[in-house]
């Protein structure tokens, strides 16, 4: 009889712990169901996002919104917030609704250069290799509005000439440093051009598409001054000089 109850109380101290250790599991459950809900601020496309578009003009132009996704369904390198497309651009194309991943915004120096210079109407971008002390000694910087002077061989008389080319020609780039809505200082990034061994600097100029073929020519057969117009000069349209050209007989009189 001892045996009996004793054996009827093991079996509901048993039943007691299995509702206990279940009732606990469920919670947990409960719990981990409830967290893996608990939602998170992410950035989407809320419409489609071309490629090279800067973070900043994504958002200037609404093409970004945010909204709420359970933390479940959070992928790796989402964007969260604004801050983490300062000086990216869109790598490829965004389709309308697709989260942002930070691993396809990417540094302007591997765009290619898709939609990284603002070109006025009616101008080509131009680039030009010029050392840093004819740069004016690395002060110019995108934005600014200089003079191209260039130094070539006048030739019947076998003497150089000294002219200006153009006036007033906004830069548009200095190295791989371009002229973008969050983008106003140059770095000068070095490239390797031209003639002789020095070190050149690549600087980008807006040039209407009548004086394309003068400044390419003035670059390829002499050699180029650039010149850096006050920030409060008069921005007058950019201009062809002519007749004012500079010769020896010009520093060293003739008798």
């Amino acid at each position: 009889m001892q045996s009996r109850v004793l054996a009827i109380l093991i079996a509901v101290v048993l039943a007691l712990v299995a509702t206990t250790a279940m009732v606990v599991y469920v919670n947990g459950a409960d719990r981990r169901a409830i967290s893996g809900q608990k939602p998170v601020w992410v950035l989407r496309a809320a419409k489609t996002i071309p490629a090279g578009t800067s973070g900043e003009e994504a958002q200037n132009k609404d093409m970004i919104e945010r909204v709420a996704v359970p933390t479940a369904s959070l992928v790796k390198g989402t964007v969260r917030v604004p801050d983490q497309l300062d000086q990216r651009y869109a790598q490829v194309e965004i389709a309308k609704g697709e989260n942002l991943l930070l691993e396809r915004w990417v540094g302007a120096e591997d765009v290619g250069g898709r939609r990284l210079l603002s070109i006025p109407e009616g101008h080509e971008a131009v680039s030009i290799g010029v050392d840093l002390v004819r740069q004016v000694a690395g002060f110019i910087t995108p934005g600014d509005h200089v003079g191209v002077v260039v130094t070539m061989p006048s030739g019947g008389d076998g003497g150089d000439k000294t002219t200006y080319v153009l006036r007033n020609v906004q830069v548009l780039a200095v190295g791989a440093t371009a002229l973008t809505r969050s983008s106003t200082q140059a770095n000068g990034g070095r490239v390797s051009q031209g003639k002789g061994s020095q070190t050149l600097t690549a600087v980008t100029l807006a040039v209407e598409r009548r004086f394309v073929g003068k400044v390419i020519f003035a670059a390829e057969e002499g050699s180029i001054y650039l010149t850096l117009l006050p920030p409060n000069a008069e921005t007058t349209p950019v201009t062809q000089e002519g007749g004012d050209a500079v010769d020896v007989g010009d520093i060293f009189p003739r008798p």
